[in-house]
C-alpha cells in the first residue's frame, strides 16, 4: 500500500480521509493526482510547486523526512537545494478542515518545526493524511529542456521514491511585475496582531518592530505582490516611526530629521530590503504617503491659510528629500482614507458617495499641485478608491487623479471608463477580498487574469494581515482578510508564514506577468487573443468581462442601497469550473510564448 501521494498546486485533500476538497474536481482519487503531478512545466525564473500527502492514520508523531535529489538534463541540472518544503496547518471553516497556512520546514529545523511536532499540535480528529507544500524554483540561467529526479519520502521507516519530470521553458517570468498584487493593510496593524511584538512599547527603538515587518515586505515581495502599508488611522494619527520629525508652525513648520523615516523606509525605496530573493533588490513600486486630514497641518486650521501654508511646505520637503535621495522608481500616493461616518471629519475623503464632499478633491489637488505635477525628480500622484460616484467621477477628475483604485463590481459595469482614463495618462487597478479558504483555489487565481483580459494595471485585496486572535482554529472572516500568518506564537519564526493562497496568488502573477509583457508589444492585437485565451481556458463568456450596467446606475450615488446590489450585474469568472481549467490554459499560454 502507498504511503505517500503527489498532489497538483490546486488542489486540496481532506486529512481524515484523503477525499479531494475542491468539489468541481476531475481527477479525485490519490493514485491518479500522482500520477499527474509527477510531470511539471515551468518557465525559467519561476516558481512551479506540489504537494506531498503522507498517510499517517492517527499517528500524529510518525517519523518522517523528506529528501530531493538534483533534477538532472542534457544540458544542465537543477539542484537539490531549489526545492523548499512546507508542513500545511488545517483549519476548521463551515464544518470542514482545510489546509491554509504553510509552516517551513528545514534538515536542521527546531522540535516546534518538524513534521511531527506541527501534525500533533495541529490536532486534527481522526487524521488519516499530513500533507506538505513544496516549491521548486527553475533558476532564470537554467538551459531549457527536460530534467529527471526524485523526491524520497520516509515515514514509519519506510522509504517510497517518486519520479519527479520538469520542463524548463524558454520563456523566463521577468524580475518586475507588470501587474500589481497589492495586498494592503493599515497603520501599524502587525504590532497589534503579532505576540512577539504586542505590548512592546519600545518596538520601534530596540528595532524589533523593523525587523518583523520587512519579513512580510520580503514574503509578498518573492510572491510577486506588494505589501501596501497605509501609515495612518482614520483618526490621522501616525506611528511616530512612519514620518519625519517636524519643527515649528505656519511658515516655520519644516523637517527636523529625516533619519528615522529614512532608517525606515530607506531599504524599501531603494530596494535593498530585496536582497537575496530571488527577484532581487527591486524597489516598492507604490506607497502610500503619510498626508492626510490631520497631517502635516493640523485639521484645526483646516480652511485657513495656516493649513495650506504647512501642508504644501512639508509636501514640497518629501519631494526635495525623496528626489535628493535617488528614490525615483516608486510612485508616492497622496491618499484620503478618512470616513464621515466614524464622526472624526465632516468629509469622505474615501469612496465619495455625496456630491458634497467631491470639493475634497479639489482642495487636497490644490494643496499638493506644485510636486503633483512636476514631470521630473520623485513621482507624486494623487490616488482615489472609488466606488459609488466612479460612473460620474473617472472622466471629471482624470486630470487631477492618476491612480484609480476601483470597486470590482462597479468598475465591470464601465467599460468606456478605460478610455478616457487611459487617455489623461491613469493607472487603474480594481480592489475587492481575498478569496476565503473555504473557496476553491482557481479563484484565487481570477484576478490577475481579469486584470490581464480588461487591460487595468493591478488589483487589490482590501485587508491581508487581520488573521485573528485564533486563527490557528478559524481565521477571522474565514481567511478572506489573511494572506499571512503569525510565525512567532507557534513556531518561533519572528515574522509571517505564508498561506497557501498566497502561493497559488505567485503562480497565477507568474503566468499574468508573461502574458502582460507578450501583449504589450502589439497590444491592439494581443489584448483581444490573451482574453479569448483565458475565456476558452476557463469557461468564460466573453461578455462576462463586463457584464453590464444595473437599473439605477442612472440614479444619483446617494439614493443606491446596498440592498440593490445583490440583483446587480457582477462578473462571475470561475464559479463551477474545475481546478483542472488553470492546468489547461497554462499549456495553451506556454504553447503560444514558448
Amino acid at each position: 500500500m502507498m504511503n505517500s501521494f503527489l498532489i497538483p498546486d490546486r488542489i486540496r485533500i481532506c486529512p481524515q480521509t484523503g477525499d479531494v476538497l475542491e468539489p468541481q474536481a476531475r481527477i479525485r482519487s490519490l493514485a491518479d493526482l500522482t500520477e499527474t503531478s509527477a510531470s511539471l512545466v515551468s518557465p525559467r525564473n519561476a516558481y512551479v510547486s506540489f504537494q506531498i500527502a503522507v498517510r499517517v492514520d492517527g499517528m500524529a508523531n510518525l517519523p518522517f523526512s523528506v529528501r530531493a535529489d538534483a533534477l538532472q538534463g542534457e544540458r544542465g541540472e537543477i539542484a537539490g537545494d531549489a526545492f523548499s518544503f512546507y508542513a500545511e496547518w488545517y483549519h476548521r471553516v463551515q464544518g470542514r478542515y482545510y489546509p491554509d497556512a504553510l509552516v517551513p520546514l528545514a534538515a536542521e529545523a527546531p522540535e516546534e518545526r518538524t513534521l511531527a511536532s506541527i501534525t500533533s499540535r495541529n490536532a486534527v480528529p481522526d487524521q488519516a493524511f499530513a500533507v506538505l507544500w513544496v516549491d521548486l524554483f527553475i533558476p532564470p540561467d537554467i538551459r531549457p529542456g527536460d530534467y529527471t529526479g526524485a523526491i524520497h519520502v520516509t515515514a514509519g521507516g519506510e522509504t517510497e521514491t517518486h519520479v519527479l519530470r520538469v520542463k524548463a521553458l524558454e520563456t523566463a517570468v521577468p524580475d518586475e511585475s507588470l501587474i500589481i498584487a497589492d495586498l494592503n493593510s493599515y497603520a501599524d496593524n502587525i504590532s497589534r496582531r503579532m505576540d512577539s511584538l504586542r505590548g512592546n512599547g519600545n518596538r520601534f527603538e530596540d528595532g524589533s518592530y523593523f525587523q518583523v515587518e520587512r519579513q512580510f515586505f520580503r514574503m509578498a515581495h518573492e510572491h510577486r505582490a506588494l505589501l501596501h502599508y497605509l501609515p495612518y488611522e482614520h483618526s490621522g494619527k501616525i506611528p511616530h516611526a512612519f514620518i519625519p520629525e517636524l519643527e515649528g508652525h505656519g511658515k516655520g513648520m519644516r523637517v527636523k530629521d529625516w533619519s528615522r523615516f529614512d532608517e525606515h523606509f530607506g531599504p524599501y525605496l531603494d530596494g535593498s530590503a530585496f536582497e537575496g530573493t530571488k527577484r532581487g533588490a527591486i524597489p516598492l513600486p507604490y506607497m502610500y504617503l503619510p498626508f492626510n486630514f490631520h497631517w502635516p497641518a493640523d485639521y484645526a486650521k483646516f480652511g485657513m491659510k495656516g493649513y495650506r501654508t504647512e501642508f504644501s511646505a512639508i509636501m514640497g520637503e518629501f519631494y526635495r528629500h525623496f528626489t535628493e535621495r535617488g528614490w525615483l522608481k516608486t510612485k508616492f500616493e497622496l491618499f484620503l482614507n478618512h470616513k464621515k461616518r466614524y464622526k472624526l471629519f465632516p468629509y469622505d475623503g474615501d469612496e465619495t458617495r455625496f456630491v458634497w464632499d467631491e470639493k475634497i478633491n479639489d482642495i487636497f489637488y490644490e494643496l499638493a499641485r506644485d510636486v503633483l505635477e512636476k514631470k521630473e525628480g520623485a513621482r507624486f500622484i494623487f490616488r482615489t478608491d472609488s466606488s459609488w460616484s466612479y460612473g460620474l467621477h473617472y472622466g471629471k477628475y482624470a486630470e487631477m487623479i492618476k491612480l484609480w483604485v476601483v470597486n470590482e463590481q462597479i468598475f465591470s459595469w464601465f467599460p468606456e471608463s478605460l478610455g478616457p482614463l487611459r487617455a489623461a495618462g491613469c493607472e487603474v487597478w480594481t480592489y475587492g477580498t481575498a478569496q476565503p479558504i473555504n473557496q476553491p483555489l482557481l479563484g484565487t487565481a481570477i484576478a490577475p487574469l481579469a486584470a490581464v483580459a480588461r487591460g487595468v494595471d493591478g488589483f487589490v485585496y482590501w485587508e491581508n494581515t487581520k488573521w485573528g486572535d485564533n486563527w490557528q482554529e478559524t481565521p477571522d472572516s474565514d481567511g478572506s482578510t489573511a494572506m499571512f500568518y503569525p510565525g512567532d506564537r507557534l513556531f518561533g519564526i519572528a515574522g509571517p508564514i505564508p498561506s497557501i493562497r498566497l502561493k497559488t496568488l505567485r503562480g497565477a502573477m507568474q503566468a499574468a506577468d508573461c502574458m502582460e509583457r507578450w501583449i504589450r508589444e502589439q497590444p491592439a492585437i494581443r489584448r483581444a487573443k490573451i482574453g479569448e485565451l483565458i475565456g476558452e481556458s476557463l469557461g468564460i463568456d466573453k461578455d462576462a468581462w463586463w457584464p453590464g450596467k444595473p437599473s439605477f446606475v442612472d440614479l444619483p450615488p446617494y439614493r443606491w442601497e446596498d440592498a440593490m446590489f445583490s440583483e446587480a450585474p457582477i462578473a462571475s469568472l470561475h464559479k463551477g469550473q474545475d481546478p483542472e481549467a488553470f492546468d489547461t490554459l497554462k499549456r495553451k499560454l506556454w504553447s503560444l510564448l514558448g
